[in-house]
């Protein structure tokens, strides 16, 4: 079709350099030749347009036949094709056919063979643990009858030592004896001399005593003190204190020893029976015991100025000590209504060091 165009256009322009030329020529014919040449290309064209129609007929006509011609050959090669993946894939299935059979032969061989392996294997190890279990049995023997008689040699050594520790002991237990008799009855007398008052009052006494004289100097405290000029009551030890006046040249603290030992010893055996209510009971009486020796304190030694404005009872026990403590309403009350401080010997010993620390730095402070 491109070469048609070509054909056509050249056609054209040689007819009108022709045109051009005659017109040179003959500038008087110039309208007769005009029509001429109008004719003539109108004949010229219709001769250019039927070889143009015939040479696309024939055009369309050959690639028909190339098509037609291309479908069958492209339809041969997919009958082809198709026949030959039919083909591939019949011989893979024979192909994974035979492995599979391949393979369940050789399974079927190997489970056959493991089989026989482990029942070979079980039968040694069957007889293996039949031969250990003999030889075990021949060795335990060897080793109970060696075990039975190395006991007995032992037990008969060690019995004979243990009978002569025995009677050792026997011999010493009997001493014992005798000394725990005597000291039963020193228990004894012991518990008459706590079970009176004025006997337990010599001993709490005696222990505040020890006390002081192990922390504090004799200048520091005085025995059996009038602390109330006046009053003809003592108390036990009244620690010296400096005084805020001159015509007081001593502030004495008061510290007197009460020792409720029956209230308490009553409440120690309530505590080993387990009763409750019992102990509840005895704990009762133990407080107003000791509210009542607060009473006794606070109106006979605490007299400001002539005493701090608080006194201090000593409970020589320290287990006593350990039951008031745990009564925190009690403390409160015997500080702030009676103003008395508890105070067993361990503590005790602590605030009288502590006063004792700062009567040495008054002392250094006066020196400088």
């Amino acid at each position: 079709m491109d070469v048609t165009t070509l054909l056509l256009g050249l056609i054209l322009t040689i007819v009108f350099v022709q045109f051009l030329i005659s017109v040179i020529r003959k500038p008087s014919d110039h309208s007769q030749h005009l029509l001429s040449v109008l004719t003539a290309l109108k004949d010229q064209q219709m001769m250019v347009s039927g070889d143009l129609k015939q040479e696309m007929t024939d055009q369309r006509r050959e690639i028909k036949e190339q098509l037609r011609d291309s479908r069958q050959d492209l339809d041969n090669r997919l009958i082809k094709f198709n026949q030959h993946q039919l083909e591939i894939f019949e011989m893979l299935n024979r192909e994974v056919k035979d492995l599979v059979n391949s393979n369940e032969l050789r399974f079927n061989r190997l489970h056959d063979e493991t089989s026989h392996s482990l029942e070979k294997i079980r039968l040694q190890v069957s007889e293996r643990l039949d031969m250990i279990r003999v030889d075990n049995s021949m060795q335990l023997e060897k080793m109970r009858a060696t075990v039975d008689e190395k006991l007995h040699q032992t037990l008969e050594e060690r019995l004979g030592r243990s009978f002569q520790i025995v009677s050792e002991h026997l011999e010493k237990v009997q001493k014992g004896l005798g000394e725990m008799q005597s000291l039963a009855a020193g228990v004894g007398d012991l518990k008459k001399v706590l079970s009176n008052v004025k006997t337990r009052g010599i001993l709490g006494e005696i222990q505040l005593l020890n006390i002081i004289e192990e922390i504090m100097t004799n200048d520091q405290y005085t025995l059996n003190c009038a602390v109330v000029p006046g009053r003809d009551v003592r108390v036990e030890v009244a620690i010296k204190l400096p005084g805020n006046k001159e015509e007081l040249r001593n502030l004495f603290l008061p510290i007197d020893s009460k020792f409720p030992m029956d209230k308490y010893q009553s409440l120690v055996d309530a505590y080993e029976v387990g009763c409750t209510l019992e102990i509840t009971h005895r704990s009762k009486e133990l407080q107003k015991a000791i509210v009542v020796a607060a009473k006794d304190i606070r109106s006979k030694y605490v007299e400001p100025p002539y005493t701090t404005d608080f006194a201090i009872m000593f409970l020589p026990v320290e287990g006593l000590y350990a039951e008031i403590s745990r009564q925190g309403a009690l403390l409160h009350t015997l500080r702030t209504e009676y103003q008395i401080l508890v105070a067993g010997p361990s503590n005790l010993s602590a605030f009288l060091s502590s006063l004792q620390m700062g009567f040495r730095t008054g002392d250094r402070k006066k020196i400088q």
